[in-house]
């Protein structure tokens, strides 16, 4: 898959299935604008990326997306510097604490939905409007997961954040397909990141309840997001990408 030429701008990419995409756009061609708000593990991933290849381009930007201003700066310091954007993977998000609903408070869900829902919004927002004043098209994937579709006991205000999100992927989908910027949602079930081995036995545990009986890898998510930011996936929008292992089945 070649990206090159390209411009991706990707949030929550000190980590994780960001980095892993970062990683892998950088390695087919783009230049990537690494988004978040853990200023030095994001200079950390930058480095990273420039030293994947020769001439890798990245550019780190820290921000918070709950705070539109420092969306808007995100996108105007990618475009500062590449003169344009192509792509957008809306990834940033937090599960937050397991509560059961007796216990589940208003702040509590409102942290959640104040990164997941309105920091996404924000994001995919602004850089719809970047890609419709500019033309010529784009590509926007948003982080959606499993429990957006299916949740399990415990994460109501996470599960509501992504099964919305999925919503907003499709309704924007819709209304942008005429100016040929195409909306889809990468939608994984428990995925093989840090936080996850960082839990002794937990993802193990977990691989069992799916039918491939194993966790995704954060590098082979990242290829669905760099397909469809390529030019292989023309026709592809509105769609729920399900990598996770069989989970939904």
């Amino acid at each position: 898959m070649d990206l090159t030429g390209k411009t991706i701008v990707i949030t929550g990419a000190a980590s994780g299935i960001g980095k892993a995409t970062a990683l892998a756009c950088a390695a087919a061609g783009a230049n990537v604008v690494l988004n978040d708000v853990d200023a030095d593990r994001l200079a950390a991933a930058v480095r990273e990326t420039e030293a994947l290849q020769p001439g890798a381009a990245a550019l780190g930007v820290a921000a918070d997306i709950r705070d539109g201003d420092q969306v808007a700066r995100l996108f105007d310091a990618a475009v500062e510097r590449f003169g344009r954007i192509d792509g957008v993977f809306a990834n940033a998000g937090i599960t937050g604490a397991r509560m059961p609903v007796a216990e589940l408070d208003f702040d509590s869900w409102s942290a959640v939905m104040d990164v997941n829902l309105h920091g996404t919004f924000r994001t995919v927002i602004e850089g719809a409007r970047r890609l419709l004043a500019q033309g010529g098209g784009g590509s926007i994937v948003i982080s959606g997961s499993s429990q957006g579709v299916r949740p399990l006991p415990g994460f109501i205000a996470y599960a509501a954040s992504k099964g919305a999100l999925h919503n907003l992927a499709q309704s924007l989908a819709f209304e942008l397909a005429e100016h040929r910027i195409r909306v889809n949602v990468l939608v994984p079930g428990t995925t093989n990141t840090e936080l996850v081995r960082a839990m002794p036995g937990h993802g193990e545990r977990v691989a069992k309840t799916f039918p491939l009986g194993e966790l995704a890898e954060p590098e082979e998510l990242a290829q669905f997001v760099v397909f469809a930011m390529s030019d292989l996936a023309p026709h592809m929008t509105g769609t729920l990408l399900k990598i996770d292992s069989g989970r939904l089945i």
